[in-house]
């Protein structure tokens, strides 16, 4: 059987504490709670609880998880104990499971153990991870460390614990038996959602050498614009999948002509011009993502009303495909083609500001400016986004 200690300092959030205890026991895992001291501890809303021992009595060997429960000051009091910064690194030294909820993972972050490493925690709190790379989920795991969000997620934090000690069959037992529904987002996980994309995207990709990387870039590209902009979260994220999957209608364009080293002809700048059309039809019908249609069919419209397909004019453009328009067209820019090289990043941004006005949504081009002149630009992965 596995056992499981779990550190309480006063002021520890009441449901992340309870919650876990249930659900291990529930599993059969045996849990030791702990005080800093002996005697009752009282929670943040002043529900007490007797530990069986205290952190002093903390046999390493003896346990296979050493849990935090976050709340404040909790967090704050175990922060302060060297005594748990103690354990925190001898259970990380023998690479036993250390789990943290809420504000607790900057204990972690503080006791030098995140380092590289994918964690989450109360999105205040995300500030003060030092080393660890935050993600927005309700529970994250990376190698022995497991972390969750806050209250809200006490129940799949505990059942994410469940299944690392005592398996999935036992953890979908418990949940059922809780009547705990799994939601879309552990069904359908962001990394099936970008795997699947980016598979797509490869196939188009093997088709045209000089779109390589394209869609991704373009993507950062778009959310960068979309962060300056405070976009809503949602936002963001249909903002994203319009951008990766915006030249999608390539597909069904000719090899020939997608890597013709010299200038179209009418008939071949009319097939390639069909792919906004093209990708449009692609997405329409699907569950979930045929409202990013307008974004895809739109993002070759221009400022002044001369693009297309549509012709579109200043604001009758949709914001996301204005976004993609800007993002699009300054990494065509610096890409190299069959037919010529890449500008440099200064040559680039000079052709957007000329553009603005005609092509480009002037506002558009001037955030995207000065995101470029902010930041240098490492590919990233915005899976997170769905």
């Amino acid at each position: 059987m596995a056992k499981v200690f779990m550190a309480l300092a006063p002021g520890f959030e009441e449901i992340e504490t309870l919650t876990v205890v249930d659900i291990l026991r529930r599993a059969e895992i045996e849990v030791v709670l702990g005080g800093l001291m002996p005697g009752p501890v009282a929670g943040a809303h002043n529900v007490s609880i007797i530990p069986d021992s205290t952190i002093d009595a903390v046999n390493v060997g003896a346990f296979d998880m050493l849990i935090l429960p976050g709340g404040q000051p909790g967090t704050d009091n175990l922060n302060a104990d060297q005594r748990i910064h103690k354990l925190l690194k001898e259970f990380a030294a023998k690479e036993k499971l250390i789990g943290a909820i809420c504000a607790a993972p900057i204990v972690l972050a503080a006791a030098g153990l995140l380092n590289g490493k994918k964690v989450t925690c109360y999105p205040s709190y995300r500030d003060q991870l030092s080393g660890g790379i935050y993600e927005e989920a309700p529970v994250v795991s990376d190698g022995s460390f497991i972390t969750s969000q806050g209250p809200g997620t006490a129940i799949q934090f505990g059942l994410a614990i469940v299944t690392r000690l005592a398996g999935r069959h036992t953890s979908d037992g418990i949940a059922k038996a809780m009547l705990v529904k799994h939601t879309s987002a552990e069904i359908w996980n962001p990394g099936l959602f970008s795997s699947t994309i980016q598979a797509m995207l490869g196939a188009l990709e093997m088709k045209d050498s000089y779109t390589q990387g394209q869609a991704q870039r373009v993507a950062e590209y778009c959310l960068s614009i979309g962060s300056r902009l405070k976009l809503p979260i949602i936002e963001m994220r249909d903002l994203y999948l319009g951008a990766m999957l915006h030249d999608i209608g390539k597909y069904n364009t000719a090899e020939d002509v997608l890597n013709k080293p010299d200038s179209l002809n009418l008939r071949e700048e009319t097939l390639t011009r069909e792919h906004t059309l093209k990708g449009t039809l692609f997405v329409v019908g699907i569950n979930n993502i045929s409202h990013i249609g307008p974004t895809i069919l739109h993002h070759h419209e221009h400022w002044d009303g001369s693009g297309y397909p549509g012709r579109l004019k200043g604001e009758q453009i949709p914001l996301h495909a204005r976004i993609v328009a800007v993002a699009d067209a300054y990494d065509a820019m610096t890409s190299n083609r069959s037919y010529r090289d890449g500008l440099d990043k200064e040559t680039a941004m000079r052709e957007l500001l000329k553009k603005k006005d005609s092509q480009f949504d002037p506002f558009i081009v001037d955030i995207f400016i000065e995101c470029l002149n902010d930041s240098p630009f490492e590919i990233k992965d915005f899976s997170y986004y769905f």
